[in-house]
């Protein structure tokens, strides 16, 4: 027998024990099955290309830190639309205010897969000039998708970080630009320095368990106000928020066994004055003075804003003021704003 014909009926013997595989019914079930399965993810693709994005229209003033509670619902009816794997069309059109702070919080959100959910998202500019230069120099374009190049403004710097990293070159790079912006020179400025270091620190609090410290991520805004030559700070940290986090549940715990008390604003006084204090064990390479240090430095006259956004509170800690929240914000937000004093 040939090379040749002995190929040819090992090949017709291969093929009538496939064509006999193909005839039972095992074979036909999971080719039915996978048919199926295939022609869902297809169809369930081609839907979610083919739906309309949703109009969601910001609010006229669009500042998280000066109208929370509207900006707030704003975003959480958009979570609520990505859950539902809508498509959402962020018309920031004809908004009539926009502050940084604003920005930091939609680049952080649209960023975030516990936000839109692997939905898809489009949006423009504000059509307003001085407000389409603010959005369009902010730097936002470099984290989202876009045909066009937007320079970064001067002076300004939005970073995002992955990790819950303390980045001391950073911490000073952004303590410069407000410095040079606001004060005119290089000359360093602790207080200002220092509270950057706390706000990396402090993003290793807020979780819920320890181990998940470091699934963390956080963004830094530093913007030049180019008329008033302040310049505000927008730190957001994208963990659970302060008073979900497990140093003060164990607080709150013990507090609400003795006292009977539930709402997160109860505890503001005890979080400003450090009473709820941090892992110190596992966080002594990190940890600085925490709050209460960033609580002290916020009285000084250079810092003209400083406000804490967390859960369902807004704490203005510059006055101690507190107010509760009509819904619960997922995260830490930490705002100020520093100005030249004589």
């Amino acid at each position: 027998m040939t090379k040749r014909r002995r190929h040819k009926i090992i090949y017709f013997l291969i093929r009538a024990r496939y064509e006999a595989k193909r005839r039972t019914q095992n074979w036909r079930r999971r080719k039915k099955k996978g048919i199926i399965k295939r022609h869902d993810k297809i169809t369930s693709t081609q839907r979610q290309e083919k739906k309309p994005y949703i109009e969601h229209i910001a609010p006229e003033r669009f500042s998280f830190i000066h109208n929370t509670n509207v900006v707030l619902k704003y975003f959480i009816e958009a979570e609520k639309l990505f859950r539902r794997k809508e498509k959402i069309n962020f018309n920031i059109n004809d908004i009539q205010e926009l502050t940084p702070d604003a920005i930091a919080l939609l680049v952080a959100s649209v960023n975030d897969k516990d936000f839109h959910h692997n939905s898809g998202y489009i949006g423009g500019a504000p059509v307003k000039p001085e407000l389409k230069k603010l959005f369009e120099e902010s730097g936002f374009y470099k984290f989202v998708g876009t045909s066009g190049f937007h320079e970064v403004g001067d002076g300004n710097l939005l970073h995002k970080e992955k990790h819950t990293k303390v980045m001391p070159l950073l911490a000073k790079n952004a303590a410069l630009a407000g410095i040079r912006h606001t004060f005119g020179n290089e000359n360093p400025y602790e207080p200002l320095y220092n509270i950057l270091i706390e706000c990396m620190s402090n993003t290793n609090n807020h979780a819920t368990n320890p181990k998940n410290a470091e699934k963390c991520k956080w963004w830094l805004y530093v913007y030049n106000e180019p008329d008033t030559k302040n310049t505000s700070y927008s730190f957001l940290d994208l963990g659970v928020g302060i008073f979900d986090s497990i140093i003060v549940k164990n607080y709150i715990t013990k507090a609400v066994k003795k006292l009977g008390l539930y709402k997160n604003i109860n505890f503001v006084d005890d979080l400003l004055s450090g009473q709820i204090q941090s892992r110190i064990e596992e966080d002594r390479e990190i940890r600085g003075k925490g709050i209460p240090q960033i609580v002290e430095y916020s009285k000084r006259s250079t810092f003209k804003e400083f406000y804490i956004i967390t859960n369902d509170v807004k704490i203005d800690i510059k006055t101690s003021k507190k107010e509760q929240l009509d819904d619960s914000f997922r995260g830490t937000f930490i705002y100020w704003k520093i100005q030249k004093t004589k």
